[in-house]
């Protein structure tokens, strides 16, 4: 009976499990619906800011091209964030902004400088 009594002290409260909020952040959150992806602010500043790129003083991409783009990426991704990453990432290279082209080009030129300088050695036509 002693015993009995400090008992309730000695023993840890049980720990009352809380339920599990079901909201995202809100970098993880995806749009239901493309339509409704598109009329985000995240999405129209990104179509804002890749329809004023230029280039020699035209447009990279039209407003049209990259929504487009934005809505056939839409279904492929589980969130909206990786749709304007990936979408951003296309848009890098197709317009030559990730630094490929320039380097390819310069491969391409030193690559014919060597063919024309064999060709001159070898003694075929240099062209």
């Amino acid at each position: 009976m002693f015993l009995g009594q400090f008992r309730p002290r000695f023993t840890q409260p049980e720990e009352k499990e809380e339920p599990e909020t079901t909201q995202k952040p809100p970098e993880a959150q995806k749009s239901s619906s493309p339509e409704e992806f598109l009329g985000t602010q995240k999405a129209q500043e990104f179509i804002s800011r890749w329809s004023k790129k230029t280039r020699d003083g035209s447009p990279l991409y039209t407003k049209r091209g990259i929504t487009a783009l934005l809505r056939a990426l839409f279904g492929s991704f589980d969130t909206d964030k990786d749709v304007l990453e990936s979408a951003d990432e296309i848009l890098n290279m197709l317009g030559g902004m990730d630094g490929l082209q320039g380097f390819l080009a310069g491969w391409k030129a030193k690559s014919e400088g060597l063919i024309k300088g064999l060709k001159s050695i070898v003694g075929g036509s240099g062209e």
